[in-house]
């Protein structure tokens, strides 16, 4: 199921000079969805993340503005030449975004506490023993 609808993609293309139909598959989506959702993992729970009540809005945010300078790129890729100024400026945008809620900069207000420590702590969990300990054998010594 998708994250984004295809209201959450339109909000950032002008209908002037892109509309999507309210039928389009935004085939981009399920791309981005995971690239973004699997970043996140390390930092929160996403195993709720399915459909587009469970995601975070912030997160929408950035997977419909990704999809939507994808789309942008591709349907005047061969009317403009150079920079995709703003479908640039949209892609870094939603990347910047991204960045600060995995440094923990930019956090998820709609994201429970306890989902946030429980990512954390599975990301940071430790082993024993280390290559640092006092080492008793090896694989390669007799007995």
């Amino acid at each position: 199921m998708a994250l984004v609808s295809v209201a959450d993609v339109q909000s950032w293309i002008t209908d002037d000079r892109l509309q999507l139909e309210l039928t389009d598959s935004l085939v981009e989506e399920p791309h981005i969805s995971e690239e973004v959702t699997s970043k996140c993992s390390t930092r929160y729970d996403v195993s709720g993340w399915t459909d587009r009540s469970g995601t975070p809005v912030l997160i929408r945010s950035i997977i419909s503005a990704r999809v939507a300078a994808v789309r942008y790129r591709k349907v005047y890729a061969d009317q403009i030449e150079g920079e995709f100024e703003y479908s640039d400026w949209l892609e870094q945008w939603a990347n910047d975004n991204l960045d600060k809620v995995l440094d923990g900069t930019l956090p998820l207000t709609d994201v429970p506490q306890d989902e946030l420590d429980s990512a954390q702590q599975a990301a940071s969990a430790s082993f024993y023993p280390t290559d640092t300990d006092d080492v008793k054998f090896t694989m390669d010594m007799n007995f």
